[in-house]
């Protein structure tokens, strides 16, 4: 199973867009930021970045609302 978080609007001019952050276990960059855009019924990828790290803040308190600086899993866990 592969970690994701997906963010998805549409804007109010142009396409509907997703940004989808997924996991990418033992690599060196652990993270990968996908960007894809809503094209004749079909989300096309429109870009990709590789992170080292990912956090999320999902209040005001940082300290407790974090995604693992590197995904848990893999195929070294199974």
């Amino acid at each position: 199973m592969t970690d994701a978080l997906t963010l998805q609007w549409t804007p109010r001019h142009g396409p509907p867009r997703k940004l989808v952050f997924e996991s990418q276990p033992n690599t060196e960059y652990p993270w990968a930021r996908i960007e894809f855009e809503r094209r004749d019924a079909q989300w096309r990828e429109v870009g990709i970045e590789y992170l080292p790290e990912l956090t999320v803040h999902l209040s005001d308190n940082p300290e407790t609302d974090q995604l693992p600086r590197q995904p848990i899993g893999g195929d070294d866990d199974e």
